[in-house]
């Protein structure tokens, strides 16, 4: 990886934790947390300059980006950890809903 590469760390992690908690305490279910991210990066991205193509374009491929992290995290966790069952989510929106 080239020295300008994304360092993604658990203290990173847990400080925007924090701060979305600060703003609002439903923010400690995980999957409200992550609804604050994805709405803060559909806004700063409609706030680029770049034509709404391109920033359409940026949304998808950050999507993509999204999905290999996923998958790198979900594979070091299902080598470092026994299978856990799933748990369910709650707050205001769950996968599937439309």
């Amino acid at each position: 990886m080239s020295d300008d590469s994304l360092q993604l760390s658990g203290d990173l992690i847990e400080k925007l934790q924090s701060v979305l908690q600060e703003a609002d305490p439903r923010a400690r279910e995980p999957i409200v947390g992550v609804q604050y991210l994805a709405a803060v990066i559909g806004f700063l991205v409609a706030q680029m300059p770049e034509p709404v193509a391109q920033r359409k374009d940026y949304l998808s491929q950050l999507a993509q980006f999204m999905d290999s992290v996923f998958v790198d995290v979900e594979s070091r966790n299902q080598s470092a950890a026994p299978a856990q069952p799933p748990q369910e989510a709650s707050g205001v929106w769950r996968p599937g809903d439309p």
